[in-house]
């Protein structure tokens, strides 16, 4: 299932969308966030081209983003060609404040919403694809060869935060490329015309250092699979790439690195490196910052995958710590969905926990300090598919799970539970009703007040999408045959605002 997160991550993949419109009609782009996630915009498909509306959930309106026709005769007026404001040829919209920019008609522009006037800007400054940009938009990191390059966005300077990575132990990439020249991480994207993926490489929030790590393939057999047919054509072609068969060999690791972007300091961690059999851990929310940029977590699997452990990195001495770990007799995962983020939470000083230890996937809550096992957060015949949003001060956990409707064990269900687990008799967080029609949203139990509850009540699946303040979510609940309904809702499940009128 592509989410609107990795539709969104896609999306910054492509320099310039082909074009607008299409044969899906209503179909919902990923919002804008803007004010902090206050409001948003979101484009939708009409068949020829897309309207643009502003979202504004705290006053519950929904409006036109900008009067489309007066847009289209300022960008006509520019460009010197005519433009249809019932097909705007508008991609990568950018709100800024008091205009928006946009990339039409093989340029970029920039229109004042004030008195509708259009004008060239050329290419947004922090659009690079191949860059990541800090959360301050000061710095962007980006990959030059097999190491990592720093580039300020005020003044263009740039400068080495890695100079020692080789082709088979380069910064920043995942294992197992089969690019041209073999190396890791190097797979080519000929469609969108880019060379290489963007680095992996994650922010610490304060934006003064960046996570990566130095994948390590010296260890791992080269092998040389045959492109019979390569897919833009050409005579038979005979890639290289590292692969690492079952019992041969460790394997890609991965060592993690935190990077001082300012002063260029490196601090490794103090641990055997991870194993990557496929992908890089930063890239799929493997590793992660703590809030506070205090630390940083990470996830490390056995080599057969029954040994899961949390691990904590301080980025100051690169010293390791094991918060937990859970060992099985078969797999143990963060998660049944390698596609999606780990369900792992950490808090100020517990972690959320997701296991298959009874049989289903659930929430589990633990000691943060000491490892020791809290108690059980969620539990019944269904399983937690995704963490939405903890609020530590109500001590609740919001959340999807699959396995709640009968007719599809895949169809998600927006649900809520209390930190602190149900408590018996309350009927709330088993899921199920002691064969008597109750047991669901209850709303008692626990001491936070916050029981069990399934916060939409259809048998629809339900995508969703958390605003950037986390104040509310989009909500697109549909089926294989039932159009998607999307509304935005609060944290009680209430619509504030229909998106699909």
């Amino acid at each position: 299932m592509i989410t609107a997160q990795d539709q969104r991550a896609a999306d910054q993949l492509l320099p310039c969308p082909a074009r607008p419109g299409g044969p899906v009609v209503g179909d919902q782009a990923g919002p804008q966030w803007i004010d902090g996630g206050a409001r948003f915009w979101y484009a939708v498909g009409d068949g020829d081209g897309r309207r643009f509306v502003l979202v504004d959930p705290a006053a519950g309106t929904r409006e036109p983003a900008f009067d489309h026709t007066r847009l289209a005769a300022a960008l006509a007026a520019a460009a010197g060609r005519p433009v249809d404001p019932e097909a705007l040829p508008l991609t990568a919209v950018r709100p800024t404040a008091n205009a928006v920019e946009f990339a039409a008609l093989g340029g970029y522009w920039r229109c004042r919403l004030d008195n509708y006037t259009c004008e060239p800007t050329g290419c947004p400054p922090s659009g690079n694809p191949l860059e990541v940009v800090s959360p301050d938009g000061r710095v962007a990191v980006s990959r030059r060869g097999h190491d990592l390059w720093a580039r300020s966005l005020s003044d263009g300077r740039r400068w080495a935060l890695t100079t020692d990575g080789t082709p088979d132990h380069p910064y920043g990439t995942g294992p197992y490329g089969t690019g041209p020249t073999g190396s890791a991480g190097s797979i080519p994207l000929h469609e969108p015309g880019l060379p290489h993926l963007p680095p992996a490489v994650v922010w610490s929030p304060d934006s003064t250092r960046v996570l990566t790590h130095r994948t390590d393939e010296r260890g791992t057999r080269r092998t040389h699979p045959v492109a019979a047919r390569p897919t833009f054509g050409g005579v038979p072609a005979v890639p290289s790439q590292r692969c690492a068969p079952t019992g041969e060999g460790t394997g890609a690791q991965a060592e993690l690195v935190v990077l001082d972007v300012d002063n260029g300091t490196a601090v490794r961690a103090q641990a055997d490196p991870p194993l990557v059999p496929q992908l890089s851990p930063v890239a799929t929310k493997g590793a992660w910052w703590a809030e506070d940029s205090s630390a940083v977590y990470y996830l490390a699997r056995s080599r057969h995958s029954r040994t899961l452990s949390l691990r904590g990195l301080d980025p100051a001495t690169g010293e390791v710590t094991t918060v937990l770990s859970e060992v099985g007799d078969t797999v143990v995962g963060p998660g049944r969905w390698p596609q999606e983020p780990p369900i792992v939470h950490v808090l100020t000083d517990e972690v959320l926990w997701y296991s298959e230890r009874d049989g289903r996937g659930h929430l589990y809550r633990y000691d943060l300090h000491t490892g020791v096992l809290l108690g059980q957060v969620t539990s019944g015949p269904w399983s937690v598919r995704q963490i939405l949003r903890v609020d530590e001060a109500r001590r609740v956990v919001y959340f999807t799970a699959a396995g709640r409707v009968e007719e599809d064990p895949y169809r998600r269900t927006v649900c809520r539970a209390a930190l602190d687990g149900p408590r018996f008799g309350s009927g709330s967080g088993f899921g199920f009703g002691f064969g008597f029609g109750f047991g669901l949203g209850s709303g008692f139990g626990s001491s936070s007040g916050f029981g069990f509850a399934e916060l939409t009540d259809d048998e629809l699946d339900h995508a969703v999408t958390v605003a950037d303040g986390q104040e509310y979510f989009i909500d697109s609940a549909s089926t294989v045959d039932t159009p998607p309904v999307t509304r935005v809702r609060d944290w009680t499940g209430r619509v504030l605002v229909e998106l699909s009128a």
